[in-house]
C-alpha cells in the first residue's frame, strides 16, 4: 500500500508540471495565426502605368471614338431632318388651303417652298436612309397631296407618280398623297355642291369611285395606307349623299314652281341640277 500511494503521488507530480497556463495557450494560438496567415497571404500586385498601356493595345481605342463620333453626328441629322420636315408639311397644308380659297399663285408657292426643304434634306436621307420614314416621309405625303389636288383644280385630272414635281416621292408617299387628296376632294364638292354646281359634284364622285375600283386590287397591309384606303368608302359615301340631297332639294323646288303655277323661267341650276343627278 504505501508504494502505490508513492507511485500514485509521482503521477500526480508528472501531470501538474506538464498543465499550460491560458496565458501560454493564447500566446500559442496567436502564434499560428500569424504563421497561417503568412503561409496563405497573396503577394501585392502594383499596377504602373506601363502595365496599362500594354493592356490599351488590347483595344483599338480609336475605332470606337470613330463610333461615337458617327452616332453623334446621326443623332444631329436626324434632329435637323425632323425640324425641317415640319416645314414641308406646313407649307403643304398652306398650300391647300390657298387652293381651297382660290388662291393658286400662292399655292403654287407654298408648293415650291415645300419643294426647296425637302431637296435640301434629300442628301442627307439619301446618305442615311432610316431617316426618311417619320416626319420626312410624312411630309412628303402632304406634299404629293397638294401637288396633286392643284393638278386637279388646274387641269380637272389626277397627276401620274411620274410627274416631275413628284420624282421626290416615293411609291407609299404618292399613294398615301393620292388618299389624302380624296378627302381634300370631299370639302371642294360640299364647296361646290353650295353653289348648285353639279357637274363638279358628279366629276369629284366619278374620280373617288374610279379610285375606288383602282384601290381594290391592292393587298394592303396592315399599316398607314390600309387605315388611309378604308376611309376611301366613306368618303364616296358622303358624296353620294350630297349628290342624293342636291336632287331632293331641286326636286323640292319644282314642285313648288309647279304648285305655285309659276310659269317664268326656273332659276339657274334649278330643273337642270335634278335632270342632271338623274340622268348621271
Amino acid at each position: 500500500a504505501p508504494l502505490r500511494m508513492l507511485a500514485v503521488a509521482q503521477l500526480c507530480a508528472a501531470v501538474s508540471s506538464l498543465r499550460v497556463s491560458p496565458r501560454s495557450t493564447r500566446a500559442l494560438g496567436a502564434a499560428k495565426y500569424q504563421s497561417r496567415s503568412r503561409v496563405h497571404a497573396r503577394p501585392s500586385v502594383r499596377i504602373n502605368a506601363s502595365t496599362t498601356s500594354s493592356k490599351m493595345t488590347w483595344v483599338d481605342e480609336n475605332d470606337f471614338e470613330a463610333l461615337r463620333e458617327a452616332m453623334v453626328l446621326y443623332d444631329e441629322q436626324r434632329d435637323t431632318v425632323i425640324k425641317r420636315a415640319r416645314d414641308i408639311t406646313k407649307a403643304s397644308k398652306v398650300a391647300i388651303y390657298c387652293l381651297h380659297r382660290g388662291e393658286i399663285d400662292k399655292a403654287d408657292a407654298q408648293i415650291a417652298q415645300a419643294a426647296a426643304v425637302a431637296d435640301e434634306l434629300l442628301p442627307i436621307v439619301s446618305a442615311n436612309p432610316p431617316l426618311r420614314g417619320g416626319s420626312y416621309s410624312g411630309g412628303l405625303e402632304e406634299y404629293a397631296e397638294a401637288v396633286v389636288f392643284a393638278h386637279f383644280v388646274k387641269h380637272g385630272t389626277l397627276v401620274p407618280s411620274t410627274h416631275p414635281d413628284l420624282a421626290r416621292c416615293d411609291r407609299d408617299e404618292y399613294l398615301g398623297g393620292i388618299l389624302d387628296f380624296t378627302g381634300e376632294l370631299n370639302r371642294y364638292c360640299v364647296a361646290k355642291a353650295t353653289v348648285r354646281d353639279v357637274e363638279a359634284v358628279k366629276k369629284c364622285r366619278e374620280i373617288v369611285d374610279a379610285l375606288m375600283g383602282i384601290f381594290l386590287k391592292f393587298d394592303f397591309r396592315n399599316g398607314a395606307l390600309r387605315k388611309k384606303y378604308d376611309g376611301l368608302k366613306y368618303t364616296l359615301k358622303k358624296m353620294e349623299n350630297t349628290l342624293y340631297e342636291m336632287s331632293l332639294t331641286s326636286a323640292a323646288a319644282k314642285r313648288s314652281r309647279e304648285d305655285a303655277g309659276l310659269d317664268d323661267e326656273p332659276p339657274k341650276g334649278g330643273d337642270k341640277v335634278t335632270d342632271d343627278i338623274l340622268s348621271g
